[in-house]
C-alpha cells in the first residue's frame, strides 16, 4: 500500500514581547482545526513567542506530515517572509529528509483585506466609535 502524503499547516506570526498578544493566535488555530476538521494545523512564532517554528515543525512531522504549508500572518513580503522564515524552515527540516514546505503569500495581497478595511472604515464613518 502506497503511503499517503499528509500536509501540515503552520500559521506563523512574528511574535510579541507581550504574551497576551501572542495568545491571540491560539483561538484562531482552534477554530480553523474545527472548521477544516484537521488537527495538523499548528501555531508558531518567528520569534518572541512559543512554540517557535522548529518546535511546531517537529509536532507536525510527528503527526506524519510529509509536506508543510506555511500560512504567514504577515502583511507584506518583507525580510522575515522572504529570508528568515525559509531559512528557519530549511534548518528545522534538516533532520527530516523528504519533508517539503511551501510558503503562502502575505495577507496584503488578498483582496479580502481591502474588504475588511472598507467594512471597518464604513462603520467608523457611520458613527460606530467602538471599532476604532
Amino acid at each position: 500500500m502506497a503511503s499517503k502524503n499528509k500536509t501540515g499547516i503552520l500559521l506563523v506570526t512574528h511574535g510579541s514581547k507581550l504574551k497576551k498578544a501572542n495568545w491571540s493566535l491560539f483561538p484562531i488555530v482552534r477554530e480553523l482545526r474545527r472548521r477544516l476538521a484537521n488537527d495538523c494545523i499548528a501555531p508558531c512564532f518567528m520569534e518572541l513567542g512559543r512554540p517557535d517554528i522548529p518546535t511546531a515543525v517537529r509536532k507536525l512531522v510527528g503527526r506524519g506530515c510529509t509536506h508543510i504549508f506555511v500560512h504567514p500572518f504577515f502583511l507584506v513580503p518583507g525580510n522575515h517572509l522572504q529570508h528568515d522564515i525559509p531559512r528557519i524552515l530549511r534548518d528545522a527540516l534538516q533532520h527530516h529528509p523528504g519533508v517539503t514546505f511551501d510558503i503562502g503569500r502575505p495577507m496584503f495581497s488578498d483582496p479580502g483585506l481591502t474588504d475588511l478595511v472598507e467594512q471597518r472604515l464604513s462603520q467608523l464613518l457611520a458613527g460606530d466609535k467602538a471599532i476604532g
